[in-house]
């Protein structure tokens, strides 16, 4: 709750607005005299064949630079801040299929990754990833993008933090 009016503070007065214009002149342009499945469909093809290739891209650098962004797991990976901190930004920018952040937490977990890293990925591999900001870049302004970015970041070191206080 306290995110999300934090995100509508950051918004400008006029963002909803011009959102509202933009949707209803979407909307006026491309719908047809009476609504019908030929006319969904042509939008949902438009939509895909603008958001698919993106997607696709961003998925494939990630995928290439994942070596890099996550270690090698291991007892290495300690309880220590710097750990939590990477590991939960690294969590922001991975696309995961929903509940996939679990077995790859357990795998890491099995192979000794302290409990601070596991407990800030698993806050910040769900919620956003580097293909959804930019996806939904055409929609929210950088500002409120940011913020969800630090939110989210703030919230993965948090829980480390937790987790590594708790004895987890």
């Amino acid at each position: 709750m306290a995110r999300g009016y934090l995100i509508s503070r950051l918004s400008q007065p006029g963002d909803i607005a011009a959102l509202r214009t933009r949707l209803s002149q979407a909307a006026a342009e491309s719908a047809p005299e009476t609504p019908s499945i030929k006319g969904w469909l042509a939008r949902f093809a438009r939509l895909v064949m603008g958001l698919i290739p993106e997607y696709l891209v961003l998925v494939l650098i990630l995928g290439a630079t994942r070596t890099w962004l996550f270690p090698s797991a291991g007892p290495a990976l300690g309880n220590d801040l710097g750990w939590i901190a990477l590991m939960s930004a690294v969590g922001l920018l991975f696309v995961i299929p929903t509940a996939g952040e679990v077995p790859i937490v357990q795998a890491m977990l099995a192979l000794g990754v302290g409990a601070g890293p596991a407990a800030a990925l698993m806050m910040t591999l769900p919620p956003v990833s580097l293909p959804s900001l930019a996806m939904t870049g055409k929609v929210f302004s950088i500002r409120v993008l940011a913020m969800i970015s630090l939110v989210v970041l703030v919230m993965g070191i948090v829980s480390g933090l937790l987790a590594v206080l708790f004895k987890f």
